[in-house]
């Protein structure tokens, strides 16, 4: 990376009020769990900064393995999706390839599956990592004005709020607060856990009921079909692609999807449909 002096004194100096104890820079899956590998929230705002931060973290580290490898060792492993920056974290000197062949899928298999196995990425990880992130139950309406919104723009985050209320409510007494007259459609399915009475043609709002009831159903297990699909991200998209939108920010990894297909018996034709748009390792 190349800066100008000032630039980069003033980056350096940035950086050390961000260092933890350890004297390290979080890794970005490990700062925003949130955020989706390939989200544009790398490019822009927060993200973006963080990136920037890191690289100049990672630019004064000590380039040996044993060194890098405690580093990662003491932040939450990285999701699968972010396999190749580790490795690169790992190994700095290493020249990378830009072919696709045979080989290089072969090498980059192999690498993933190394890093499984010393626990620095894990399958379905940042939920985790988001979950001890948190001192309360952040409601969703706190800041998005309709759930539409929620679904639409604040997905990831509130999918994982999904699973962490799930979670509270199998584990009994709790009693969710009033919501806003906005929200007023989610209520039943909050209280209940179950998700009834959607409207399917309004799939972003049957998106954020599902996830009030803690519980995402796939578009095959409610009778529909691919024809359905319009590849929309309109605000009065179907479920289809309201479905198709929370799998792109849901999963991180070709192991979490199959389980999730494997659990909604998905058939073929639909998991071979999903496995496409989503381009998982």
């Amino acid at each position: 990376m190349d800066w100008t002096e000032n630039s980069r004194s003033r980056l350096l100096a940035r950086l050390q009020t961000h260092l933890d104890l350890n004297g390290d820079l979080a890794p970005p899956w490990a700062r925003f769990p949130d955020y989706e590998r390939h989200t544009i929230g790398w490019r822009m705002g927060e993200g973006e900064d963080w990136i920037e931060l890191w690289s100049a973290f990672l630019e004064q580290l000590p380039q040996d393995h044993d060194t890098r490898t405690a580093y990662l060792q003491r932040h939450p492993p990285a999701p699968v999706s972010w396999a190749d920056t580790v490795h690169h974290v790992l190994f700095p000197l290493e020249q990378g390839d830009d072919n696709d062949s045979d080989e290089d899928d072969l090498n980059r298999v192999q690498r993933r599956t190394a890093l499984l196995e010393q626990g620095l990425i894990a399958s379905d990880i940042a939920y985790s990592t988001w979950l001890g992130q948190q001192t309360r139950v952040c409601w969703p309406w706190e800041h998005n004005e309709t759930p539409e919104d929620a679904a639409r723009y604040s997905t990831r985050e509130f999918w994982f709020w999904s699973r962490q209320v799930a979670a509270l409510r199998r584990a009994g007494g709790w009693t969710p607060p009033t919501m806003p007259d906005a929200w007023q459609a989610c209520r039943h399915a909050l209280e209940s856990g179950e998700a009834d009475a959607i409207q399917l043609h309004q799939g972003l709002l049957s998106l954020a009921v599902m996830f009030c009831a803690g519980q995402v159903w796939a578009p095959w297990q409610l009778g529909l079909s691919l024809d359905e699909f319009e590849d929309s991200f309109e605000n009065d998209m179907g479920y289809v692609d309201a479905f198709h939108l929370w799998g792109m920010s849901a999963f991180d990894d070709a192991g979490h999807l199959r389980r999730y297909l494997m659990s909604t018996q998905a058939p073929a034709a639909w998991a071979v449909w999903i496995e496409g748009e989503l381009f998982l390792d």
